[in-house]
């Protein structure tokens, strides 16, 4: 376990800085597109007019359709972290610039998450350490995992949720040896990436409490927004799935980003950055007709963005609708039961993420890391994730068919979905 602790520490170093750089890329394009970057503003979009907001993704659509086709005529097979831990090859060149275009697309306002990016350079920089040292493929597994979970905590600057990531979503097991190798890698990998990155704020510390009337407003937010987080997960990646390749991809990006453009034009709130949708939620609120409308919205962008190729995550953006559905629920029970709606928000968002990412104390430790959330309030976050998960259960119970749910974590052409 030393050699593999010191081999762990240079990866996380490693996966910090190319972290590092993605993270760099993305606050270049902002302030290049928008003249500000989400460390000075939740939603950098903001900062230009509804009309040049819908030609700028007039524009990306163009730009991303023969950006991704040039990659996939051109490139070798992407192989994803999952690929990378069966001990296929990740091909460096075709990793670096997926990573890259990824982050850049989502900078430039395609509304999708940016997490995918980091992973799959975090699995590079494992898989090509442990093959040039020729590490056997159970050490290999670890290491890769490890670093594709420290690559996210790095990006986010979660490294309780990085290091679940790995655990719970890639390995599928516990053990003492998994643990440590997984939080050395993170530990490395997220400070590297704070020396050259400032650390983004956090979203509003929202107060929860344990009170009876906060553990009932858990479960029941956590049944509707775990089925939700549930369902979405399953459209995605149908919707991934079903996206083109080759020639069709010319012409279904643009056509697909000119519909969000159109969106973007008449409800601007509607492609705003996703940390913005929560922020305000979990700090100003949202009425509840608004709420309804931009919650709509934002489901059928991303459904066409994935539909149409753009490859990309789903953290922020599930974080994001998971705090809208908390948040009309939170709407229909404060009247009832006096629970404010940021409360029910916060909790939706942790329920919704835990069955989107079929990773209940991913979801979970997220949201307490992502809002800095108090002591008192991880009972209440526990029961609506707890909730949430058997609400899936007794889902798949009642419709007769197993509900196996994959994460939205793998790019549909690298043949992870088909």
């Amino acid at each position: 376990m030393n050699r593999l602790a010191v081999l762990a520490t240079i990866i996380g170093v490693l996966t910090g800085l190319f972290v590092a750089a993605l993270n760099w890329t993305v606050i270049g394009v902002e302030r290049l597109i928008y003249g500000m970057d989400h460390l000075d503003n939740h939603d950098p979009t903001s900062h230009v007019s509804p009309i040049r907001l819908a030609v700028t993704l007039l524009v990306l659509g163009v730009f991303t359709s023969w950006a991704w086709y040039l990659v996939h005529r051109l490139g070798r097979r992407e192989v994803s972290v999952v690929g990378a831990m069966r001990g296929e090859k990740m091909p460096v060149a075709e990793t670096i610039a997926s990573s890259f275009l990824q982050v850049t697309t989502v900078a430039a306002g395609a509304p999708v998450g940016q997490e995918n990016a980091p992973r799959i350079a975090g699995g590079l920089v494992a898989e090509r350490f442990c093959r040039w040292l020729d590490l056997d493929q159970d050490a290999k597994q670890v290491l890769i995992a490890a670093a594709a979970g420290g690559a996210l905590g790095a990006s986010f600057h979660l490294p309780l949720a990085g290091a679940l990531f790995a655990l719970e979503i890639l390995l599928v097991r516990m053990s003492p040896r998994n643990v440590v190798i997984t939080m050395v890698t993170t530990v490395a990998a997220v400070a590297t990436t704070g020396l050259f990155v400032e650390v983004p704020a956090v979203f509003a510390t929202v107060p929860l409490t344990e009170s009876p009337v906060m553990l009932v407003a858990a479960v029941v937010v956590g049944v509707v927004a775990g089925l939700a987080g549930h369902w979405f997960s399953q459209w995605a990646n149908r919707a991934a799935g079903a996206s083109p390749t080759g020639r069709a991809l010319l012409w279904q990006m643009p056509v697909g980003f000119g519909v969000i453009a159109l969106i973007a034009y008449l409800v601007p709130d509607a492609v705003a950055n996703a940390r913005w949708t929560s922020a305000t939620l979990l700090d100003e609120g949202m009425a509840l007709k608004t709420l309804l409308l931009v919650g709509f919205l934002r489901l059928v962008v991303f459904l066409i963005a994935f539909r149409v190729g753009t490859v990309g995550g789903t953290l922020i953006p599930a974080f994001a609708l998971g705090s809208m559905v908390g948040g009309v629920a939170g709407h229909l029970l404060e009247p009832v039961i006096g629970v404010p709606v940021a409360a029910c928000a916060l909790l939706g968002a942790a329920a919704f993420l835990s069955t989107t990412m079929a990773a209940p104390l991913f979801g979970l430790i997220a949201a307490v890391e992502f809002t800095d959330m108090e002591p008192q309030g991880y009972l209440p976050a526990f029961l609506a994730v707890a909730s949430a998960v058997l609400t899936v259960r007794a889902w798949s119970v009642l419709s007769n068919r197993e509900q196996r749910t994959f994460p939205v974590t793998y790019a549909s052409w690298t043949g992870e979905l088909k």
